[in-house]
């Protein structure tokens, strides 16, 4: 048996499935969840990711009686009508599809098919709660998978499904639909003219040719995928873009495994087709695949989605069930554990008798510190160890030194696991400059959640507070946070000139930008929440301002990418920068500081990145600072120090002949107010979602003028440029 030319492509699959299989234990509320209430109603969501993790079972080589896929099964037959379900919905349809698969002889198959019939409406599309095209596309494939199990019995003739197969190949779809569409048309023979097909099928090429080898990327982020087929953006850079490369490598997947079995009908496809397998395989594969997808898309839902199409796309690409490739490796996999040494069960035994024997504890619960964007939390605790030794009479506490207090942080394994990398990246000369965080000190692998539990910096604030409770250090903060921050951006060594890599300036600032501006557009003008406002046209006319800005700033890349490299904080404001007061310098002394600063959060840090980004985001976030502020200019420190912090930077740039920082900083400026309205739209869809919708108005007007202000920086760098 020939290899396909796949790399790593046992242990890539027999990893994926081994953590498919794992997957219902850590994820229960997605794959084969508890009802969610006494009237046995699941999640939307649990029925879809349920769906898609029998097909990547199917697809590995399970048959339909394996107990996974028997307990499937039982899971998705669920009578019908029922008191909750009545018509055929999203989740109806995916129920539908996933019973035809495992059990077609269900007795709960046909009263599903015969009230899809009846949703079909009087121009003949179907209405299953979402797009017609697409509705009626979807129904023409449960149809054809009804028809191939033999149990249509006369609900649809053979004839209105290959004309229909015909129509929807005509209409108009996204990228993944319309290989669906083709792959329907062959399945049921249906007619199509020769020219209607090679036009369809030159329209998926060139969309991928576009789209750097993939799909399901629209017009204005295209850019992306040029950037993923170059090798140029990183794991850890995604993070901005997930709901879009997620939609892409699902699109992309679909079309793999639509397209593949048509390779010999539509020869010009393969290779394009071959092509973007390989380009997603080439991104995740190898021993630490696992790991590497879940850095990429740490959402559990995400995941699954991502995992289950992606081992689908891979049996279409090989041509035959996976379990071919994937078997053996698990075996020797399973094997190797078996052989390794076992500790003696009675010291693991000692073990746990010396952890239960120590009294730990917390003397109160423990204080959140911060409600950040992130999925991480903070909080500070008071730990409290007895030593069981010690007499009733006597104290039992043990005292830890440097832990009266401590800080926990704690969220998912992938952004916990980040953050202690990029500390180890930090160069030795500056390590003192950020907070210490050790190995995690607990992960719970059920949540996937990791806890590091760090030192408490109790005597230092952050930068924020300190601006407005410690007037005795201001004036020591305008002088010494520039030269503070500009060690940082040296890494201790001001004489290295390295200039950045090709891609830098898309990853960092316009792909980040344009992610955004559809994000916050998407919640303000598809929510309609400015509809009684004459900014509804004023905020059409911003967005494609924006986008043009950043077009217009794509064209300059490479002049604008020709800059020495710095280290990078990348989430560099007023909260992410803790102050201490030392002691007052005297004359004479060796100390030269009179404040001590360390920066925390380093979960966007980069060794080459660029100071302008950092730059740009203080400024910003001190500039919002100054606008909750009536101090009178003059003597607002806040103001003192946005004038220091511009010196410092302008000084810096000078020194290092950088001739484009002040427009990358401008730049800078225009992607911290994007990223900001961003964050915001997440308060606003939760009030939506609770139905306020006078709360979600007003956030639509923030995110509007943060995008207006983002507009103006945006400006000021093209007219410079110009």
């Amino acid at each position: 048996m020939t290899a396909p030319d796949l790399p790593d492509l046992e242990v890539t699959v027999g990893d994926l499935v081994l953590d498919l299989l794992r997957s219902r234990s850590e994820s229960p509320e997605l794959i084969l969840s508890a009802p969610q209430d006494a009237r046995g109603e699941v999640s939307a969501n649990a029925v879809r990711v349920s769906q898609h993790y029998t097909s990547a079972l199917l697809a590995y080589g399970f048959p339909a009686d394996q107990q996974e896929l028997r307990e499937a099964a039982d899971w998705f037959a669920t009578p019908f009508p029922s008191d909750l379900h009545r018509r055929i919905d999203a989740s109806e349809m995916n129920r539908l599809e996933a019973l035809l698969s495992l059990r077609p002889a269900s007795e709960y198959v046909f009263p599903r098919l015969e009230q899809l019939i009846r949703q079909r409406m009087s121009d003949d599309f179907f209405d299953i709660g979402g797009a017609p095209a697409f509705d009626t596309l979807w129904a023409i494939k449960v149809m054809s998978q009804a028809r191939e199990a033999g149990i249509l019995n006369g609900l649809m003739t053979e004839d209105a499904l290959r004309e229909w197969a015909a129509r929807m190949v005509e209409a108009n779809h996204r990228d993944k639909d319309l290989a669906l569409a083709l792959r329907l048309r062959h399945d049921l023979k249906a007619k199509l003219p020769a020219a209607q097909q090679k036009k369809t099928v030159e329209k998926l090429i060139a969309i991928a040719e576009q789209s750097g080898g993939f799909w399901g990327l629209a017009q204005d982020m295209r850019v992306l995928g040029e950037t993923m087929r170059r090798g140029q953006l990183a794991p850890e850079q995604i993070a901005d873009h997930r709901e879009v490369v997620r939609e892409m490598i699902l699109s992309t997947c679909y079309v793999i495994e639509n397209m593949m079995p048509l390779a010999e009908v539509h020869p010009q496809a393969a290779p394009v087709v071959r092509r973007a397998m390989e380009l997603w395989w080439g991104i995740f594969s190898g021993p630490d695949a696992v790991n590497t997808l879940r850095l990429l898309f740490p959402n559990p839902y995400d995941y699954l989605l991502i995992v289950s199409r992606t081992l689908v796309s891979a049996r279409a690409y090989v041509g035959e069930p996976l379990i071919q490739w994937g078997a053996a490796y698990i075996h020797r996999k399973l094997a190797a554990q078996q052989t390794r040494p076992v500790e003696p069960p009675d010291t693991e035994s000692i073990r746990q008798s010396l952890r239960n024997w120590i009294r730990v504890d917390l003397e109160k619960p423990p204080e959140p510190l911060r409600l950040g964007m992130s999925d991480s939390n903070v909080v500070r605790i008071y730990p409290y160890v007895a030593n069981p030794m010690q007499s009733e009479e006597d104290s039992f506490r043990l005292n830890i030194p440097n832990a009266d207090s401590l800080i926990v942080k704690y969220g998912p394994i992938e952004e916990i696991e980040l953050e202690r990398e990029n500390y180890a990246r930090l160069p030795p000369a500056i390590r003192d400059c950020f907070v210490n965080i050790p190995q995690p000190s607990f992960i719970d692998a059920q949540r996937r959640r990791a806890f590091v539990i760090m030192a408490d910096l109790h005597r230092y604030r952050t930068l924020s507070d300190a601006l407005n409770k410690v007037p005795q250090i201001h004036e020591a903060i305008v002088q010494e946070l520039g030269p503070f921050l500009v060690r940082v951006h040296l890494a201790g060594d001001g004489s290295k000139r390295r200039y950045v890599q090709e891609g830098l300036l898309l990853q960092l600032y316009l792909l980040p930008m344009q992610q955004h501006v559809r994000r916050i557009f998407q919640y303000a003008l598809e929510n309609r929440l400015l509809e009684q406002d004459d900014r509804q046209r004023g905020a059409d006319q911003v967005q494609r301002a924006l986008l043009d800005r950043i077009g217009y700033l794509v064209r300059y890349q490479l002049e604008l990418e020709d800059f020495p490299i710095a280290c990078m904080h990348g989430d560099l404001h007023s909260r992410n920068i803790m102050v201490r007061r030392l002691k007052q310098r005297r004359e004479g002394s060796d100390r030269d500081s009179e404040v001590d600063f360390k920066l925390i959060d380093l979960e966007k840090f980069r060794r080459h990145g660029d100071a302008a980004l950092d730059a740009g985001e203080l400024l910003v976030d001190l500039s919002l600072v100054r606008s909750t502020r009536n101090n009178d200019p003059a003597r607002d420190p806040v103001v003192a120090l946005i004038r220091a912090v511009e010196k410092t930077y302008a000084e810096f740039a000078a020194e290092r002949e950088d001739a484009t920082f002040p427009v990358r900083m401008l730049v800078g400026q225009a992607r911290a107010l994007l990223r900001i309205a961003k964050g915001r739209t997440k308060q606003g869809e939760l009030s939506l979602k609770e139905s306020r919708k006078g709360p979600a108005i007003r956030v639509a007007f923030e995110v509007l003028d943060f995008a207006e202000g983002a507009l103006q920086h945006l400006d000021a760098a093209v007219k410079v440029l110009k």
